[in-house]
């Protein structure tokens, strides 16, 4: 929202969602399932892959690894440090799953023009074989 200098209100708009689940999502304020009509809605308007955000919402909670889990647990921290450094490595997986979706819409978007370019090439030949020498 942010990035595309979109309201809450705007995106509502846009996206034919309510403002409320817009608010409940951008604030995360309810944790329920959401219809996937809804997210594709959201995630097309957004200019994600329709399938983003409920694949995101399909992701299981962030949950250390055993052996960080156990550092944690014998390591000197405040109950509040400890969260917010999993709250952190959430926040990093959560990004990376987003950098990996938006390389594969560029993916995507490089081999559609890619096959484009060599449709313009195919008929070049085509035509410059049908075109009599002068």
């Amino acid at each position: 929202m942010t990035t595309l200098g979109l309201s809450e209100r705007q995106l509502a708009a846009r996206s034919r969602v309510s403002l409320t689940t817009v608010k409940e999502l951008a604030r995360n304020t309810a944790q329920r399932h959401r219809h996937h009509l809804t997210l594709s809605r959201l995630s097309r308007t957004l200019g994600l892959d329709l399938d983003h955000l409920r694949e995101l919402a399909d992701q299981p909670a962030f949950v250390p690894e055993p052996e960080l889990q156990a550092e944690l647990d014998h390591a000197d921290l405040t109950p509040r440090l400890r969260t917010l450094i999993l709250d952190m490595l959430a926040g990093t997986r959560t990004e990376l799953r987003e950098v990996r979706a938006e390389h594969n819409k560029l993916k995507r978007a490089v081999q559609t023009q890619l096959g484009h370019v060599e449709t313009l090439i195919a008929n070049s030949r085509t035509l410059s074989a049908n075109t009599p020498a002068q």
